[in-house]
């Protein structure tokens, strides 16, 4: 008698973190197709694989599927650097001004708008009160569509204690290209020269010099850094926006446009972690039909 095939093919399960994300979307009152289930439990499985969960202290894919209040798009998939561990900022992004129409799960137009003037999320996230070193942070996203100076796309900054604190980051400045400031308002972060289509994944690290990734390589050359690498923390920074910078004097607000389909913070990246991140996040991409 022939043995069943169910008991020849183990059974696959969906990562705990994974089910928790999807579980947290459903409460939040969005949902989740199992095409796209499926894809964040391989990002999450080969996040894991590669040793750099510990990476992130918020990372959201900007998936799900779209209603009126996004409720699936707001919800991260990681708010600390573990399940079980501290977690940090709100629960999900507070929406400004984002509507059902500025989100697109799938295919070349996927990701989420932005109108360069109205449209930011919160994350309610501190990133000196998390405990994120000067000398290991990172911050970036995935950007299937061209950029031109298109502004701030997450940042914090403090103005009033003197000196200005906090991080900004610029996935497309002039003709600079990407361009991280960790610190000051001068060019204390990376600059890695025009790039050429000003979109991919882009990530800014310190480690503790800044450092520039595009697509998971390395695109800083000794020239191409300028300015001091200062980093200058204020557990009174503001909480990080997303699609613009969050200042505390109301001054210098960059608003970012352009279409976007996820971001992370959280703790540096060696070339070889930054190479697997970047793995991970295209095969995501890729099984939305978003990627570049």
């Amino acid at each position: 008698m022939p043995m069943n095939g169910r008991l020849l093919r183990p059974r696959q399960t969906i990562h705990p973190e994974a089910a928790d994300w999807a579980n947290r979307v459903r409460t939040n009152g969005g949902s989740v197709s199992g095409t796209t289930l499926k894809a964040v439990d391989r990002f999450v499985k080969a996040i894991h694989a590669a040793g750099i969960r510990d990476r992130f202290y918020r990372l959201n894919l900007f998936c799900g599927n779209s209603d009126g209040n996004l409720n699936a798009v707001r919800t991260p998939l990681y708010r600390g650097p573990s399940l079980i561990g501290t977690q940090y900022g709100n629960t999900t992004d507070t929406n400004s001004n984002f509507v059902a129409g500025d989100y697109v799960e799938t295919g070349a137009q996927g990701g989420l708008q932005s109108d360069g003037g109205t449209k930011y999320l919160n994350t309610g996230l501190n990133v000196f009160n998390a405990g994120l070193a000067a000398d290991d942070f990172h911050c970036g996203s995935y950007f299937n569509s061209a950029l031109n100076n298109s502004g701030i796309f997450l940042g914090t900054r403090n103005a009033v204690t003197g000196a200005t604190k906090g991080v900004q980051f610029f996935p497309a400045f002039a003709t600079s290209g990407m361009f991280v400031r960790f610190g000051g308002l001068v060019n204390s972060g990376i600059e890695a020269g025009a790039l050429a289509a000003n979109n991919g994944m882009l990530v800014g690290v310190r480690r503790p010099t800044g450092v520039g990734f595009r697509n998971g390589l390395n695109i800083n050359a000794p020239s191409n850094i300028s300015g001091a690498q200062v980093w200058l923390t204020s557990t009174d920074t503001p909480d990080l926006f997303v699609f613009n910078t969050n200042s505390s004097n109301g001054a210098g607000v960059s608003w970012f446009f352009g279409r976007a389909q996820m971001y992370s913070v959280g703790k540096g990246l060696s070339d070889a972690q930054a190479l697997a991140y970047y793995d991970a996040t295209q095969a995501f991409q890729t099984a939305l039909t978003r990627g570049t």
